[in-house]
């Protein structure tokens, strides 16, 4: 059987990432499998649907991160965030390619530990980033401020990545389209 492969997904918040992921996910030809992440953020409204994330306390992620359990974790607006190791592993055996969206750290953290990782960078110009921030409607002031500040950040790391897509405003066929090209390839 053919081992699978990864995919990472990484750019600012507010860049569209999840919906790119969303489209990719449901294309029964790219054969992938969502891998869930653990995280210590209290669940969101939309977690029903999306059901993207295995949600456990603060002690139990530190316990699986210093038992190897996490391949890259990250400490965002408050919470904990990481990809189970086992659930990728087993995945990537069974034939299955893996599509994640992490953190620009974990998209290193992916590639040092799985040199074949495609890494994939999604971007938009702050302004934009701001107002879909804004649009979206899921955080306050503070924390867009802080999401911006690390976006700022994140946007040096493109360089880094494989390849960099725009996902433009209204647009998001255009950068599915491209990442799906990338995929195939």
């Amino acid at each position: 059987m053919k081992q699978g492969k990864i995919f990472v997904i990484s750019g600012p918040s507010g860049v569209g990432k999840g919906t790119i992921v969303e489209v990719l996910l449901k294309n029964s030809a790219l054969n992938f499998y969502w891998a869930k992440s653990y995280t210590t953020r209290p669940p969101r409204e939309s977690d029903q649907s999306e059901n993207h994330y295995i949600f456990i306390d603060e002690e139990k992620f530190h316990e699986l991160e210093k038992n190897g359990e996490i391949i890259e974790s990250n400490f965002f607006c408050g919470s904990w965030y990481g990809s189970s190791k086992f659930e990728i592993d087993r995945a990537l055996q069974n034939g299955k390619n893996i599509l994640k969206e992490v953190e620009v750290n974990g998209g290193m953290n992916y590639k040092k530990l799985y040199p074949d990782t495609v890494l994939i960078f999604i971007k938009a110009d702050l302004t934009e980033i701001k107002n879909r921030l804004i649009k979206r409607g899921q955080n306050n002031e503070e924390e867009i401020e802080t999401r911006l500040a690390t976006a700022q950040r994140e946007l040096q790391y493109e360089k880094e990545y494989d390849y960099s897509i725009i996902n433009p405003e209204g647009h998001p066929e255009k950068a599915i389209e491209e990442v799906g090209k990338i995929i195939k390839t």
